[in-house]
């Protein structure tokens, strides 16, 4: 792994199942937090202060993968002052809206998310922005990039977990009684500096687009686009960037 620096910052000795705790280091004056189950001594290692050792919890008996892969692919992580990590394989962890990746035989996680610029799964792009979710209430999470330039469209992943039971007029009965992963995808878009904004209807689009509302509609209209198509908001999204 170019430019990679790896700090050994304790050794401490659990006594508990699960532990949580911070940890001070320099040079860079980050506060980093962990994880782990281990009982035996925890070394925590930092990559450019936006990763730290993770451990993973137990299997689950829940039907479904919380993961967009359970491979780790090649990838690579960009930092936000423009230092690109490579020789790393990547998984996203959806549910948990996490990025993992192999370290030294070991699963790390990166913690301070706001401190990259983006990361790399195989051919896909990922990146951590802030999104609207009401009128006056933000929120961050990853992105996958679906198109990229003066509007990019980007499609935000996320997994509810459900009860698998069917109850006709509350009197019980009915359906597998187990707990599943139900995807919930969304495409967003984002201008600028500004939060990026759902696209669930057309009018969503024209809404949050900043002009060209004319001729945007028209396009529209005649290539009868579906916003929650990929290859139409795509096409959407390419010829808006055109204007």
């Amino acid at each position: 792994m170019n430019k990679v620096w790896i700090f050994l910052l304790a050794a401490i000795l659990f006594n508990m199942a699960k532990v949580n705790g911070q940890v001070n280091f320099q040079p860079g004056y980050y506060t980093m937090t962990y994880s782990t189950q281990s009982i035996e001594p925890a070394f925590v290692e930092v990559i450019d202060g936006v990763a730290t050792m993770h451990y993973s919890m137990p299997s689950s008996t829940i039907n479904g993968s919380p993961y967009l892969s359970e491979e780790f692919v090649d990838g690579a992580m960009i930092t936000a002052a423009g230092v690109r990590i490579e020789g790393l394989k990547f998984r996203y962890d959806i549910y948990s809206d996490e990025m993992q990746f192999i370290l030294k035989n070991d699963t790390a996680s990166i913690t301070k998310p706001l401190m990259l610029n983006s990361v790399e799964l195989g051919n896909k792009k990922f990146v951590y922005e802030v999104y609207q979710i009401s009128d006056h209430l933000v929120a961050a999470g990853y992105f996958e990039v679906i198109n990229e330039g003066n509007l990019s469209v980007l499609l935000r992943r996320e997994l509810e977990l459900k009860y698998d039971i069917y109850v006709p007029n509350y009197g019980g009965g009915g359906g597998t009684k187990e707990f599943m992963l139900k995807e919930n995808n969304n495409f967003y878009i984002k201008t600028g500096r500004s939060a990026a904004q759902k696209v669930y209807r057309k009018k969503d689009f024209l809404k949050a687009i900043p002009s060209h509302h004319d001729r945007v509609s028209q396009y529209i209209k005649e290539n009868r686009i579906s916003v929650r198509k990929e290859k139409d908001i795509y096409e959407l999204a390419t010829y808006y960037n055109s204007l």
